[in-house]
């Protein structure tokens, strides 16, 4: 992938380190501040002796997934062009043949938006309407030149709301089929190259 930079390393937990931290805000209550509730981030920092020898921290925020010392584990990672910081993707207990998947990281890495946003796809639709419009006015109807482009800018300039509305829906629901295959096909090569840390050194 030339917009994301993906890493999976692996091996044995040293050492488990189980924190919490309470989140409070504090926002302006006409000209007092007060402290709206705060949220509890739970965190799971994972001392890793990889395969090739090294040994490793990783941290992880809200996982629901159970580890403890000795066992083995693969770490999936991503990062994006832009963002010189490191994503968890999965998170893999190969001892116990389970794994968790941060969604929102996910959707970072996978998802793609179109090259032509609804907004150019309905001003090039409402242009091509104008234009035919246009001609079908001017070679038919034999209107002149600023009758027929007042005709045309005008049923360009209806139809571009429409055109907006059906691109938006259609960008919308053939976002979540892209990002679906994508995640479906991202799992399955994820789950496959895991296994290979599961009893045998691999490289990331």
């Amino acid at each position: 992938m030339s917009a994301q930079t993906l890493e999976i390393t692996g091996g044995d937990v040293i050492e488990v380190q189980l924190t919490s931290e309470t989140v409070v805000i504090d926002t302006h209550d006409g000209r007092r501040l007060r402290a709206e509730p705060g949220h509890i981030t739970n965190r799971m920092r994972l001392f890793v002796r990889l395969t090739d020898g090294k040994e490793k921290k990783y941290d992880f925020e809200e996982t629901e997934l159970g580890v403890r010392e000795t066992q083995r584990v693969a770490i999936v990672r991503g990062r994006l062009k832009r963002d010189p910081d490191w994503m968890n993707l999965v998170l893999y207990n190969l001892s116990s043949d389970e794994r968790d998947t941060f969604e929102g990281n996910l959707r970072r890495y996978l998802g793609r938006k179109p090259f032509f946003g609804p907004l150019w796809k309905a001003a090039g639709l409402a242009l091509v309407v104008a234009l035919i419009f246009y001609l079908i006015s001017h070679f038919a109807y034999h209107r002149g030149h600023v009758g027929a482009g007042f005709l045309g800018a005008m049923f360009g300039f209806l139809t571009y709301p429409v055109f907006w509305w059906l691109s938006r829906t259609w960008d919308r629901v053939t976002e979540k089929m892209r990002y679906k295959a994508a995640y479906t096909r991202f799992l399955a090569d994820a789950d496959q190259r895991a296994k290979a840390f599961a009893t045998t050194p691999a490289a990331a």
